[in-house]
């Protein structure tokens, strides 16, 4: 298993540990410019708090656990939690490397 999906499985576990409502949880993963695994954790929004903490101090100890097993395997991270309709409206991973890219082109110029 390659570091990627065992950090998915990792926090899946976590993640499911946390919430009320699994059937409205789902994980994607993709890549950012920086080459960056990026996971999108989609929530039902009361299972949102629970994952993020008072505080946001859940979801930064989640983080911190996630980049120490990311450090050992020389990969990168970045875990974006949110209610479903939330992270619809944000950039997927794809269209920020995409438009990172682009401005990258257009500042050679």
């Amino acid at each position: 298993m390659d570091a990627p999906e065992a950090l998915l499985e990792f926090l899946s576990y976590v993640v499911a540990q946390l919430i009320e409502n699994p059937q409205q949880a789902s994980i994607a993963i993709g890549t950012n410019a920086n080459g960056a695994v990026v996971y999108r954790v989609q929530l039902a929004p009361d299972d949102v708090r629970r994952v993020i903490g008072k505080n946001g101090q859940t979801v930064s100890s989640i983080r911190a656990l996630m980049a120490v097993a990311a450090q050992r395997h020389g990969v990168k991270i970045s875990l974006k939690v949110g209610a479903a309709r939330d992270l619809e409206a944000e950039e997927t991973p794809e269209e920020e490397r995409a438009r990172e890219e682009a401005a990258a082109r257009d500042a050679e110029v």
